[in-house]
Parts: structure tokens; C-alpha cells; sequence
């Protein structure tokens, strides 16, 4: 009996929301330059993301638990890009998870870095996975100080639109984060209406997709087309 009772005690904690946690980190500043893989030339106009995503642990494996900071950038005349230090930032919520959780951390999207030009293949970078991830509270970037290299897609337009099918950041559609990287989602969308100005079908990311969201994040984001119309007329 004894046993059984402790048994329903354990199933009735695993199943309650665990109490505030907040773990507080600081990122170094990332400056890198990104150029062309066959020339070795700059390239300027490349947008480029930083988004630093929280995951929280369980016995199944790591799962996203949001991002604690999401930047963007654009490469000057030189490939250049810079993203600045920040923190101390808390991570400091509520998380309701099971008791088996970890509350949530950095692993190796610390950040995750993506890159995208119109007529080159799309990059995504992150840093090294290790087996015992970072604890650090400062963290740093694998890519900081280096050249990074871009492919210019050889293919048809529909082979790109194609390319592009694996797109899609998931950081970018939730909690409003569209918001923080305009110029990325402008340089997307401009793309997507290539694509269809050519009568080619494409999932890519675009700002009538943002519109389309659900009505419980057109209450919370707002309208995407009324933000894209106010911040660049």
C-alpha cells in the first residue's frame, strides 16, 4: 500500500509545473566576413541572423524552449558584419515542465547563425556540439573572427526555389521574433515574389505567411503587412 501511495505522490509531481527558474548569461561581440567560395571576394549585402536559443533537457533528449536574444546584421562594402556583446540577460520565467526537465539553458545555438543572398546557397552555422555541453554564463562564438564562405547557386530558378524549401528557422515565426529582423524577412520575402512572378510554388517564408498566422499570434505580433508598411515607407 505504502508503495502504491508513493508511486501516485511521484506521478502527481511529475505532471506540476516546476517553480520559477532563471539562469543569467552574456554573449561576446561576433565580427566575421563572409565571402564569395570561388573568388574569395567580398560580399556585401548578405543578411545575416544571430539568434541564441534556449533548450530545456529530459530523459528523451533536448527540446527549444524559446531564444534569450535574436539579432540581425548586414554585410558591409568590405563582407563585414558585427553583432554586439549584451547580457547580462536573465532567462528568469516561469517553465512549466515536468519534474524530469532541466530548466532551461544554451547548448550549441549559441548562437546559431544564418546567412542569406539572393542567388547564393542559404548558410546556417552554430557552435561545436559537444557531449557535456557549455555551462559557462559567457558565451562565445565559434565564428567570431573568421571568413565565411558562400556558394553562388548554379542551378535553374526552380532548383533554387527548391534550395530554399529547407529555409525556414523556426526561431523566426515564434514569439513575434520577425519583428527583430526586418531586413532578413524583407530580403526573404523579396525572393518569394520572384519565385511566384514565375508561376513557381514555394513554402518559403514570406510576409503574407506571417499574416497568416494564427489569430492568437495576430493578437499578439500584430498584422505583419501593417509592421512591414510602417517601418520601411
Amino acid at each position: 500500500m505504502k508503495k502504491y501511495l508513493l508511486l501516485q505522490l511521484f506521478a502527481l509531481i511529475s505532471v506540476l509545473p516546476l517553480s520559477a527558474c532563471s539562469t543569467t548569461y552574456s554573449a561576446e561581440a561576433i565580427e566575421a566576413w563572409v565571402v564569395d567560395a570561388e573568388t574569395g571576394q567580398p560580399i556585401s549585402g548578405a543578411m545575416v541572423t544571430a539568434n541564441w536559443e534556449l533548450e530545456t533537457g529530459s530523459v528523451g533528449g533536448n527540446v527549444p524552449a524559446g531564444q534569450i536574444m535574436v539579432m540581425e546584421a548586414v554585410t558591409d562594402e568590405k563582407g563585414r558584419f558585427y553583432f554586439p556583446a549584451w547580457g547580462p540577460k536573465s532567462t528568469s520565467f516561469s517553465f512549466p515542465v515536468p519534474l524530469l526537465r532541466t530548466e532551461p539553458h544554451l547548448v550549441y545555438r549559441d548562437p546559431q547563425i544564418l546567412l542569406f543572398k539572393s542567388g547564393y546557397k542559404w548558410v546556417g552555422l552554430q557552435n561545436a556540439v559537444i557531449i557535456d555541453y557549455n555551462r559557462d554564463s559567457l558565451r562565445k562564438s565559434d565564428w567570431n573572427g573568421k571568413s565565411i564562405k558562400m556558394e553562388r547557386f548554379r542551378g535553374n530558378l526552380k532548383e533554387y526555389a527548391r534550395h530554399l524549401d529547407f529555409f525556414d528557422p523556426r526561431f523566426i515565426r515564434e514569439d513575434c521574433n520577425w519583428k527583430k529582423i526586418p531586413k532578413m524577412i524583407l530580403a526573404i520575402d523579396e525572393q518569394y515574389q520572384v519565385f511566384r512572378k514565375n508561376g513557381i510554388d514555394t513554402p518559403l517564408l514570406s510576409i503574407n505567411s506571417l499574416e497568416g498566422m494564427s489569430p492568437l499570434d495576430r493578437q499578439r505580433c500584430g498584422s505583419a503587412l501593417e509592421f512591414f508598411r510602417g517601418q520601411f515607407k
